[in-house]
């Protein structure tokens, strides 16, 4: 039998011949045996216990003498080029697996924190960069999801469902790495003012903390079980107590610093794309907009790394000088 008037459903490349082809038993689809293989088993597998046949005429599953040059989106229903993995317009995923899936009825299996994904050709995972919202839908202050979809760079679909959170129930969630870096987060997001602040007060309290230890050498010379005597008998004297307070309120605000930035950090940086979406499409009216989001948006890593280093450089420094002085 030849089969040069189809195309294979796994690949969608016509079959010439010569193809090595082989033939779903159940349903009599054609693949390239490559293809079959590498899948594992029928393309139409999912449809076989609903008695599909690919040679009934009447089933809008077959394929066509030519092949088609556009696919359009199961969602939304837009066009995009027939090799696009995702939607253009709405971010969903393309691949000819999800769209059977949907076709089917199944609900699209979804990822970790909820976001949506699939598989395509040779089983590889796909996200939706849209986190399954819809690219229209307003998500901030005349800002809808496709924007700062763009804007975002690293990590979108995260964010996307942080900011759809925020915007709905006024709620973000705690952001470990702000916690943990700091002022070098909000740098690497390019929060730069925000980022090179906390990053300057750190560096502050950690050489604060060395310098009163220095001015202070009895504090690192007392046993922690006989300095807590002290404090309790009060048997330090006011000008010791008042440097240990200072001391307490220095570890107490560098802590609050990661706590802050953990947080706020989400809501801080919703808010700062929204002013920057808002201030790159006043500024750019007349011209596609989508190029500057991702040149403005986006990350910093070298100017990131470059702050948390001089800080981790600082803050071990002062602990060896401290220790040299004991």
């Amino acid at each position: 039998m030849e089969f040069t008037q189809y195309t294979c459903p796994v690949c969608q490349k016509r079959f010439e011949n010569g193809d090595d082809v082989v033939v779903c038993p159940e349903c009599g689809a054609p693949h390239h045996r490559e293809c079959f293989e590498e899948l594992g088993h029928c393309f139409y597998e999912s449809r076989h216990a609903q008695g599909f046949n690919f040679e009934n005429p009447d089933d809008d599953t077959q394929p066509d003498a030519e092949a088609p040059t556009v696919i359009h989106c199961p969602r939304c229903q837009a066009e995009n080029e027939k090799t696009a993995f995702y939607c253009s317009t709405c971010g969903y995923p393309l691949q000819s697996q999800d769209r059977t899936s949907q076709d089917n009825g199944q609900q699209q299996p979804r990822g970790p924190q909820g976001i949506p994904f699939g598989f395509g050709a040779g089983g590889a995972q796909m996200f939706d960069p849209l986190a399954g919202l819809n690219s229209e839908e307003e998500i901030g202050e005349n800002v809808k999801v496709g924007e700062p979809a763009k804007f975002i760079g690293k990590n979108t679909p995260y964010y996307l469902l942080v900011f759809n959170r925020i915007k709905k129930f006024n709620s973000g969630k705690f952001n470990f790495s702000a916690f943990l870096f700091t002022g070098a987060y909000f740098i690497y997001r390019k929060m730069y003012v925000l980022g090179i602040v906390l990053s300057l007060l750190n560096i502050g309290i950690v050489l604060g903390s060395t310098a009163l230890m220095m001015a202070n050498s009895w504090m690192m010379q007392m046993e922690y079980v006989d300095l807590l005597t002290s404090v309790q008998t009060n048997s330090l004297g006011a000008d010791k107590m008042m440097m240990l307070f200072i001391s307490a309120m220095l570890s107490l605000l560098r802590i609050g610093v990661m706590v802050f930035s953990g947080v706020a950090a989400n809501k801080l940086y919703y808010r700062h794309c929204q002013q920057q979406i808002n201030q790159i499409k006043s500024e750019e009216q007349n011209s596609d907009i989508n190029k500057t989001l991702e040149t403005r948006g986006g990350v910093n890593l070298p100017m990131a790394i470059s702050f948390f280093a001089s800080y981790a450089v600082i803050y071990e420094l002062c602990n060896l000088y401290l220790v040299f002085q004991l």
